[in-house]
């Protein structure tokens, strides 16, 4: 799919472009910095969407060059991207026949969040003959780390969790009331012999939250949508996906009971728990994205495709997720034994991390057990 981007600033086009490019290995990019440049790739390209800012250098504008499209084409996707923000200048753009508009200084997440709709709708999802070359594929996708939106849902529900003011638990219920999977996950928890604390079964999703803690509720809630299957995905991706799931929720239930046996705050142990994969679920979504045939993704290239690209997509995601310190540090812990014995925080994780696993360390439990002081039973 042709995407053809107009700017006149060099900077802010190259923005765009690599914004663009991480939506699919089936973009090319055509980029012109004035009307004439774009009128002339237009005429000589077949041009599946155009994004184009308002004043550019030369004769005409952007708004000028949106019209002679439109007059030529009725069905292209057009988005206006300007400093303009006023009542007229919006006005001006809808009777062009514009699709959208974005609003200068603009995230990754806007542009994203405004083309996806019209371009899952005008690309081609053909499948390509021949296996693709998933180094260069993922490469390519490592090098605009910074611009990529990734996991987006679990993140809009993760950022909760490091705002001023924790929202209440009938906040949370209102908002969530409608999904079934996550109430049922909630409730589920809530009822669970781990959380079971009056006696009497939970039956509303506000007292589910409520029991377990806004915190694990909004850690869980992620991790429901880090999970969420979908029927476009290849099996062997979701099989991993589904592992990785399992493997969190062991880490963070057996973090929390640390916590608790420590007398501490579990949340932010559970929450460490439920991500520490982030990675690699990242990863498995990039990787989903390429249109390759079932037949050229195995379990085997998959695992060497995730020991080699997950740790990059990991720093990504918890850059992007403005995850705090602490966090980074936690999931961390999980995977490397902190050389400060005297982190009892970096402790409780690594020692999760070591009895989530099917056949752990003896001898490496007993260790950790006594650093924390804990029974070593």
């Amino acid at each position: 799919m042709n995407i053809l981007i107009v700017e006149d600033d060099s900077l802010v086009r190259e923005l765009l472009i690599a914004i663009v490019s991480s939506l699919s290995q089936t973009v090319t990019v055509k980029e012109a910095e004035s009307v004439d440049v774009a009128w002339s790739i237009w005429q000589k390209s077949e041009i599946g969407l155009v994004l184009c800012d308002w004043n550019l250098q030369g004769s005409g504008s952007g708004l000028e060059l949106a019209r002679r499209i439109r007059s030529e084409d009725s069905d292209v996707p057009i988005f206006m991207v300007t400093g303009r923000g006023d009542r007229n200048s919006v006005l001006a753009s809808h009777r062009a026949g514009l699709n959208g508009y974005i609003v200068k200084p603009f995230t990754p997440e806007d542009v994203l969040t405004r083309l996806t709709p019209f371009f899952k709708r005008k690309v081609s999802l053909k499948i390509p003959d021949t296996a693709p070359d998933w180094d260069h594929w993922l490469e390519g996708r490592v090098k605009h780390l910074d611009h990529l939106v990734l996991l987006p849902d679990a993140q809009n529900v993760m950022s909760m969790q490091w705002k001023d003011e924790l929202p209440t638990a009938k906040t949370l219920a209102k908002a969530w009331k409608d999904d079934v999977t996550i109430t049922t996950r909630l409730l589920s928890v809530a009822n669970s012999n781990q959380m079971q604390r009056y006696g009497r079964s939970v039956s509303t999703l506000v007292e589910a939250i409520t029991i377990m803690g806004v915190s694990m509720a909004i850690a869980q809630t992620a991790a429901i949508l880090l999970n969420q299957g979908s029927a476009a995905r290849l099996p062997v991706i979701q099989k991993q996906i589904e592992h990785y799931a399992r493997q969190g929720q062991r880490v963070a239930e057996e973090a929390r009971k640390i916590a608790i046996k420590l007398k501490l705050d579990p949340a932010p142990y559970y929450t460490a728990g439920l991500l520490h994969r982030l990675g690699e679920f990242a990863l498995l979504e990039i990787i989903q994205e390429c249109p390759a045939p079932d037949e050229s993704l195995n379990e085997g290239l998959l695992d060497e495709l995730l020991q080699q690209y997950s740790s990059r997509f990991g720093n990504a995601v918890k850059i992007s997720w403005h995850l705090p310190l602490q966090m980074r540090e936690f999931i961390g812990a999980v995977f490397v034994a902190p050389l400060d014995t005297a982190r009892r925080d970096l402790l409780i994780m690594h020692l999760a991390g070591l009895l989530a696993q099917e056949q752990p360390d003896h001898e490496q439990l007993m260790k950790f057990k006594r650093f924390l002081g804990l029974d070593s039973n």
